[in-house]
Parts: structure tokens; sequence; C-alpha cells
């Protein structure tokens, strides 16, 4: 009887062993073998991940040449710029300092060569020819002045006086003989009409050269 049950023992323990072997290892469980790689490989299932930096990358900018011809290209157009505000400031002042005490557009009436320059300062932004600008100027004081034209005879014809010892006063007639007259200011300088569409402007009694006559009256 008790070899009996020590037979029972045994085969209970041999099935005990039987299902340990059966389902301790489920096929799913086991790793498949792998050809033509280490066993290690083969048995390791594990899953691997790699961290990647987000790395911003800055943008490259071109060589320096083409910031250069960029820089270049502004500093020209400033230095333009700034030339011309310097020409038109420059043509201001000399028109502001030889007209700072006259004032409106009406032709005065005078007395002399006094009166002249007033008269023509006093058209100055007026848009006429220049012999226009002379006409006007001397009928301001009395002087018959019709259609006049660029000839030194046609002032003088009227009463002026032709200089000749080179000595300019302000008042005198510029007469550029078939090209321009001018009033002159004094200081070197003259009212002169036909000007950059017939504008009347103070500029240099030299500004065609010496005058071929010079016509004073009163």
């Amino acid at each position: 009887m008790k070899a009996k049950r020590i037979v029972q023992m045994a085969g209970a323990a041999a099935l005990s062993l039987g299902m340990v072997g059966t389902f301790a290892l489920p096929a799913y469980a086991t790793a498949p073998a792998v050809d033509g790689i280490p066993d290690g490989f083969a048995a390791a299932q594990t899953l691997q991940t790699v961290d990647v930096d987000e790395t911003i990358l800055p943008l490259s900018t071109p060589d320096g040449a083409v910031d250069s011809a960029i820089l270049k290209e502004e500093r020209e157009q400033k230095e333009a710029a700034d030339a011309a505000k310097a020409a038109q400031a420059a043509q201001q002042a000399s028109v502001t300092k030889a007209a700072s005490s006259y004032t409106g557009k009406d032709v005065p009436a005078g007395v002399g060569a006094s009166g002249i320059v007033t008269a023509a300062l006093a058209q100055l932004g007026e848009f006429q020819d220049c012999t226009a600008l002379v006409e006007r100027s001397l009928r301001a004081i009395g002087v018959p002045a019709g259609d006049l034209g660029t000839q030194i005879g046609e002032y003088t014809g009227l009463g002026g006086s032709l200089i000749t010892d080179g000595a300019y006063a302000p008042g005198d007639v510029l007469i550029w003989s078939g090209r321009h007259v001018a009033v002159y200011i004094g200081n070197g300088q003259a009212v002169h009409g036909g000007f950059g569409g017939n504008q009347t402007v103070v500029a240099s009694a030299f500004i065609d050269g010496a005058p071929d006559g010079v016509v004073r009256f009163g």
C-alpha cells in the first residue's frame, strides 16, 4: 500500500513537471532564431529610441558683397540728396540776402537808380522774360520803356548813359547784346528774368560772362 502511494506521488510530480514544461514558456515568449546575426541579438528584443535634439540652424547670409553694394548705393543717394539740399539752401540764402528788405510783387514807384533796384527786387518769382523785367523796372522811375530788346542802343535811346569805366552801380542795366539783359543790384549780383521757365531770380551779375554794355539811368 505504501509502495502504491509512492508511485501515485511520483506520477503527480511528473504531471506537474510536464505542465510546467508545457505552459511556463509559451511559444510567443521566445524569440525566433534569425540566421546571420549573433544569438545575443536574437534573444534580446528591446526597443531602443534615439533622442534627437531640436536644433535651430541660423539662416546664413550671403557674403558681404551684396551688403556692401547696398550700403554704397544708399550712401551715394544720401550724398546726392545732401548736395541738392546744400545747393538749394545756398541759392535761397543768396535770394534772401539780396531781397530781405523787400516784400510783395507790385512794381513800386521810385526815383533814380535805387528805384530801379527796388522795382526789380519786387518782381522776384514772377514769370516773365528778361526784357519785361527791365521794362517794368525802368517804368517805375518814369522812363517810358516800350517793348525793348537786347541791344545797347535801345537803352541809350531812352536817356541812359553808356558806362565804359568798368564800374558798376546798383540800378545799372546790364546788356549782353542779342542775348540777355538784367538789373545790377550790387555785390556782384543782378536780378534776371527768363530763368527756369521765365522765372525772375537773383543770380551772379556775370552768369553769362561780362556784359557787352552797361547803361545807367538817373
